[in-house]
């Protein structure tokens, strides 16, 4: 009976500490964030990367086999995802779920250090989740989300360097999870740069020697480098070198050119301030601005500043790419919610003096604040409503039970359709052998996934032969293809239209005919059989 009392009296502390309140709420957060996660399906994107990584498991290689102009890890992501989960919609998902879990545990550790309190790393995870999961299935899965779970790695342990004879094993993880998250999207792995500067400072302040500093820069910058490294000998050896030079850099820099036109460097950077800061979360933004209220802990400040260098490189790489499409943000918004969280946390102890009707308007203010700004407006319906059908999905109940239901309710923006695209496949897969191929002259690699045929090009979409710049090259080379592994079909889309990917305002339908030699091909020995959708089927006769 004592042990029980002693259960019912810490229970009883538990309830009258209005931050175990706080602390459930954010419980509550991460767990309905992440659920979501599970839910997701593919979007366009994320249909190129799992078809990439599936041929990756098939001995193919990315860019000489089958092409996309995103840098290599995610494709190997993609292909760890399939191996362990199976060739599925969910395996990337359930690995990203992993990766939430992980920063979850990182957002603890630093703000345990930096903030004497777990607690407000809590609440900054549960702000993280929330608005990683208001990103949807299109902005999530991406490049920058895998590299930002890396990049909270690499934070944890430049700041976890407490026993001297073992700083060297924490200087080269920072370096090898910065150089995967290179591997992923370049700038953000140079990000940490910030953190080599603030392990060098350490290092000199610690022994008081300014050669001192050359130690940790050394190791990190090694260690950063063995992955890359590594990634190019691969390559190399399986005589892909060439097709990866080709595509990252001679085509994707004509790609990221598209944006640059009457816009300069500093109004880019601007933007990409502003937008990470206002456009996607009232509490995110707010709660960063309150960080600057008196500091709860001596290392606060340290902390803050250790978080702004990262997120000064990244925002820089945004600006780069000029796109500003949402998920470039990920992981800037993960670093905005960590330090969102110290600043909700302070609001949070300054309306709990107040007693019960100051913790109730500050609950009552950030709910409201929760639906002032969505991170994504184009998707059916709003976020709020689109959760409410995932978890009748996850559930079981109501009118989603079945996968293609909830698809075809949620998972279409623009001209992408994932129903259209499983209609499509289906047709497809009744019409052909597993042995055949097929080729789509549209930007919806989905198809392949869905059908389970392999694609007649390494082409598995047709930017590459759309773009205003390298055409000629992209042409020549899926001519090629196709004249050596005759598709059995060939599928054109319309109204698929992405002048801020292509360069011009022109559809695939409507840039077939300034392609001669495919549209000749397609003249003497296809037969249009079916059309569904935007997407027109012909079959070899």
């Amino acid at each position: 009976m004592p042990a029980l009392g002693r259960v019912a009296a810490s229970v009883r502390d538990a309830l009258r500490d209005p931050d175990s309140w706080l602390c459930a709420a954010a419980c509550l957060s991460i767990a309905f964030g992440c659920a979501q996660l599970l839910a997701f399906s593919f979007g366009r994107d994320q249909s190129i990367y799992a078809v990439v990584g599936q041929g990756i498991l098939h001995g193919q290689v990315p860019y000489r086999d089958l092409w996309d102009f995103k840098p290599p890890g995610i494709f190997f992501v993609y292909a760890l995802a399939q191996a362990l989960f199976g060739n599925t919609m969910l395996a990337p998902r359930l690995l990203e779920l992993g990766g939430l879990c992980v920063l979850l545990a990182c957002f603890l550790k630093l703000s345990h250090v930096f903030f004497g309190l777990r607690r407000v790393g809590l609440v900054g995870a549960a702000l993280a989740v929330i608005i990683y999961t208001q990103l949807d299935f299109w902005h999530t899965g991406q490049p920058e989300s895998f590299a930002a779970f890396l990049t909270f790695v690499g934070l944890v342990f430049t700041v976890d360097q407490d026993a001297p004879s073992r700083r060297w094993i924490g200087w080269s993880v920072v370096g090898a999870a910065f150089g995967c998250a290179f591997l992923l999207k370049p700038h953000i792995g140079a990000a940490g740069l910030a953190c080599a500067v603030y392990q060098a400072r350490h290092e000199m302040e610690r022994s008081g020697k300014r050669a001192a500093a050359l130690k940790p820069l050394l190791v990190m910058s090694l260690a950063g480098v063995l992955p890359v490294a590594l990634c190019a000998w691969w390559f190399h050896q399986r005589g892909a070198w060439a097709s990866l030079k080709w595509t990252l850099f001679e085509f994707a820099p004509g790609y990221t050119r598209l944006g640059w036109p009457g816009h300069n460097a500093a109004e880019l950077y601007y933007s990409a301030i502003e937008e990470v800061l206002f456009r996607f979360s009232v509490p995110a933004g707010v709660g960063f601005l309150a960080a600057a209220l008196p500091a709860i802990h001596s290392r606060e400040r340290e902390g803050i500043f250790l978080a702004l260098g990262v997120l000064a490189v990244q925002l820089a790489g945004v600006a780069i790419q000029s796109k500003f499409f949402q998920y470039h943000f990920s992981p800037s918004l993960l670093l905005i919610s960590f330090i969102a969280g110290l600043g909700v946390y302070k609001l949070w102890r300054r309306c709990v003096a107040s007693g019960p009707g100051g913790m109730l308007a500050f609950s009552s203010v950030l709910v409201v604040a929760m639906t002032m700004r969505l991170a994504v407006h184009d998707l059916p319906g709003d976020f709020w409503h689109r959760s409410a059908v995932r978890y009748q999905y996850l559930l079981g109940i109501g009118e989603y039970r079945a996968r293609e239901r909830m698809d075809s309710e949620l998972y279409y923006v623009a001209d992408y359709n994932l129903d259209a695209d499983r209609r499509a496949a289906l047709q497809i897969h009744q019409r052909t052998n597993r042995n055949d191929t097929i080729f789509v002259w549209g930007f919806e690699p989905a198809i392949y996934f869905l059908s389970d045929r392999k694609p007649a090009s390494r082409f598995i979409y047709n930017v590459a032969q759309r773009a205003t710049w390298e055409r000629t090259r992209a042409r020549l080379d899926l001519i090629r293809d196709l004249r050596a592994y005759r598709p059995a079909v060939i599928v054109v889309q319309q109204n698929d239209f992405m002048p801020s990917v292509t360069g011009d305002e022109l559809d695939s339908k409507r840039a077939l005919p300034g392609f001669p030699e495919l549209q000749g091909l397609m003249d003497d020995h296809y037969a249009l059989v079916d059309s569904i959708e935007d997407f027109q089927l012909f079959e070899h006769r």
